[in-house]
């Protein structure tokens, strides 16, 4: 079925509500109408429009859509109309989904769920049981999509009178739609395929929309690629170009296959076949003006031409997705015109709004290719200034993307740990009733009775304990943003990027080749220990090392360094937590080293004790009290953030390992007693690879 518009002239509200979109699984209404006749209404039938507003406008105004939505709760509680109640609950959780606060939008439509069931209404507490079931899905917890969606499932098969079932054909085949979906997710192709297939061949003899049919296909279709059976594939796409170009939703669809049967060619060897139908591709997503799909198949022509050594080409497509990345940025849309995000281009939109969170990390995945790419190809034709224009907009993109990503986590976190406190008070809301009413039975039900208690008091210890697993999770999530913003001091980077842009200007092209590698390294390296929490010793190695050398260049003359390893220890096969020694390193160099009128040094050792590596970081620099006080007469608010954190972070490691990570640090003194260095040990303990 094709997206539909409510289209009309408003008196008052014109730009405002003049369009509102249509998804087949939620019904909504004409604003204006709504407007014209609300302010004659009184009591349930004022409700009723108050909750029609809030739906139809749920995924275009939050602000007027939440305060429908509020009006219709507070007019029907004072009412007792539980009904009105439910839609408004219901409401509540479509706007709360509309903007990514999934935790809200499950607390709403449990509590419909709740009033719906209790009313008896079973077609609509199906569809509310759907609702909880596609957040759950843009929270990537698919396993209760599949729960909820199989409830929703159940309750559309309950038989009515004259047999009759509680849900239609298209009820039942937009669950299974969804459920397919999930299980495409989870990586149950086959599963998928056969739901999918289901629904194609139910909806071909229902006369279902074109537009649904042609999605299910093109789904079929991906579903075939990812198992690797690319003829099955081929077929399915072949399929869904055949279908007639009824609608712009199904002109927008059906570039998609034709741009993935590219992909077909170009893995057959058939370059220039792949490189056609990626311009075809491109050249109508671009003139239409749909900015996203320009972006990705630009990306992807540019791609073919880079493996075909065809630099010149490749560059070309990329600096046009960089052109149309900024476009999309600056317009703060996916599209050139308004008008396009009203037509099915992803396929999902059709059954519900796509999540703006998750289309932004879409957008930024694509930036960070294409700066990655056009620094890879300026870097092999030695156009220094160009790639280091790249890079540092390649690292802009990771760290945008990163922080859309731990954003996200933190949101799926929340909704995984409301999910199950929610699921576990009904537990024991359950069990405290039962044994409540066993209270009132006779009394050789009493042992009885003292059981369920303590089954009881057993699942509110483990509610407990869950709860204190995922706020420890929690904070360990936020401890390591922290620490690896810390890892990159603002000031660090600055002047090393100056360094390394000193030396081209001085025409040391080599040099700056040098620095530049160190410099991406060490990015690479603590953005790929950022998402990892053991790493390899000598990766630990080779990031300290890196961080050294271009601490010198901000300090030349200033040190010497060295880094020991025992012989005992192999690098390849010790994995420990990363990052341990640079914060140290750091505050060896920032408070020791830089305050010393002479050369200084500062020693990095790795020794083996048993089944422990120890870290020795020691520098003979002014030594704390000294450097307390210099830093005392700058900044008396200054505090070692890097340190602190730290810190915290061993105390969050320490209650997960076994054996304990320990940190001592000690002052130096000479015979006189005077300040000569710091010494930090770390004991670590270790796993084997």
């Amino acid at each position: 079925m094709v997206h539909r518009f409510l289209v009309a002239a408003l008196l008052v509200f014109t730009t405002h509500y003049g369009i509102s979109q249509k998804f087949v699984n939620l019904k909504t209404y004409n604003v204006d109408s709504l407007l014209l006749i609300l302010p004659g209404q009184q009591a349930e039938e004022r409700v009723n429009s108050l909750n029609n507003l809030a739906v139809s406008l749920s995924f275009v105004d939050y602000q007027q859509s939440k305060q429908y939505a509020d009006d219709a709760m507070h007019l029907a509680n004072e009412l007792k109309y539980d009904e009105g109640v439910a839609a408004a609950y219901r409401n509540n959780g479509h706007i709360h989904f509309s903007q990514g606060n999934y935790p809200s939008a499950l607390n709403n439509y449990h509590e419909a769920l709740i009033l719906y069931e209790k009313l008896d209404k079973k077609h609509t507490a199906a569809w509310v049981c759907y609702d909880i079931a596609k957040t759950h899905y843009c929270a990537r917890n698919f396993e209760k999509t599949v729960e909820y969606g199989n409830t929703a499932l159940e309750i559309f098969h309950e038989p009515v009178e004259r047999n009759l079932t509680v849900g239609t054909v298209k009820d039942t085949i937009r669950i299974i739609e969804g459920l397919a979906l999930a299980y495409g997710n989870l990586g149950m192709f086959n599963k998928s395929i056969e739901l999918y297939q289901q629904a194609l061949e139910i909806g071909q003899l229902n006369n279902f929309g074109i537009t649904e049919m042609l999605i299910m296909t093109l789904k079929i279709g991906t579903d075939f690629l990812l198992l690797g059976e690319t003829d099955s594939a081929k077929v399915y796409f072949g399929k869904a170009l055949a279908y007639p170009d009824l609608n712009p939703s199904i002109q927008a669809l059906k570039y998609r296959p034709l741009a993935g049967l590219a992909n077909f060619y170009f893995m057959a060897g058939e370059v220039d076949s792949a490189k056609y139908y990626k311009q075809i591709a491109f050249n109508w997503y671009n003139d239409q003006g749909y900015l996203f799909w320009a972006l990705k198949v630009s990306n992807e022509l540019g791609f073919i031409y880079y493996k075909n050594s065809e630099l010149k080409m490749a560059e070309n497509c990329f600096q046009e997705s960089e052109k149309i990345f900024n476009e999309m940025v600056a317009l703060n849309s996916w599209y050139r015109y308004d008008s396009l995000k009203y037509i099915v281009n992803f396929g999902i939109e059709l059954f519900f709004p796509h999540p703006r969170r998750q289309l932004n990390e879409m957008m930024w995945t694509q930036a960070k290719s294409l700066y990655y790419n056009l620094y890879q190809i300026n870097e092999l034709i030695e156009n220094t200034p160009k790639a280091l224009k790249y890079h540092l907009a390649f690292f802009d993109a990771v760290d945008t993307l990163n922080r859309l990503q731990r954003n996200r986590e933190i949101i799926e976190l929340q909704t995984k740990y409301e999910t199950e406190r929610k699921e576990e008070q009904i537990v024991s809301l359950s069990q405290e009733n039962a044994f409540q009413e066993l209270k009132l039975k006779q009394s050789g039900y009493f042992l009885f009775g003292l059981g369920s208690l303590v089954v009881l008091i057993i699942i509110l210890a483990i509610v407990l304990i869950r709860q204190n697993k995922l706020r420890e999770q929690q904070k360990n999530l936020l401890l390591q943003q922290k620490l690896y913003r810390s890892q990159m001091n603002p000031h660090f980077i600055f002047n090393s990027l100056a360094s390394i842009q000193n030396t081209i200007i001085n025409e040391e092209p080599i040099k700056a080749s040098k620095y530049l590698s160190r410099f991406s390294k060490l990015v690479r390296n603590i953005l790929d220990s950022s998402v990892e929490e053991f790493i390899t010793l000598e990766e630990e190695i080779t990031t300290v090392e890196n961080y050294l050398e271009l601490q010198r260049i901000r300090f030349p003359e200033k040190f010497d360094y060295s880094i020991k390893l025992d012989e005992a220890i192999d690098p390849e096969s010790i994995r420990i937590p990363p990052m341990l020694a640079q914060p140290f390193i750091e505050n060896a160099i920032e408070h020791g080293i830089k305050h010393k009128d002479s050369r200084g040094n500062i020693q990095v050792r790795f020794n083996l004790d048993k089944n422990h590596i120890v870290l020795e970081v020691k520098d003979d620099g002014v030594g704390r009290v000294r450097a307390q006080e210099i830093l005392n007469e700058q900044n008396k608010n200054h505090r070692s953030m890097a340190t602190d954190i730290t810190r915290e972070r061993l105390t969050v490691l320490n209650k997960k390992l076994k054996q304990k990570i320990s940190l001592i640090i000690s002052d130096l003194k000479d015979d006189k007693d005077e300040p000569i260095g710091t010494k930090v040990v770390i004991n670590i303990p270790y796993k084997q690879s």
